[in-house]
């Protein structure tokens, strides 16, 4: 009995798996070439403002 509970607990997380890969949507239903582009220079702008903004907060030290 142990043998099938297993198979079973696989066949279900293979279900699961399949059903929650179907609800993530495509990389080329998301972006295109433009939106893609749009996206990077975005991001990179951002970690670059808060990479600013933290180093006025974030100070380091050296150990002695």
């Amino acid at each position: 009995m142990a043998g099938r509970s297993g198979s079973n607990n696989k066949d279900y997380n293979m279900k699961l798996i399949d059903t929650l890969y179907n609800q993530v949507p495509a990389f080329t239903d998301v972006f295109d070439e433009e939106t893609w582009y749009i996206f990077v220079a975005c991001f990179v702008t951002g970690t670059l403002v808060l990479a600013f903004i933290l180093s006025r907060f974030i100070t380091l030290k050296p150990v002695e």
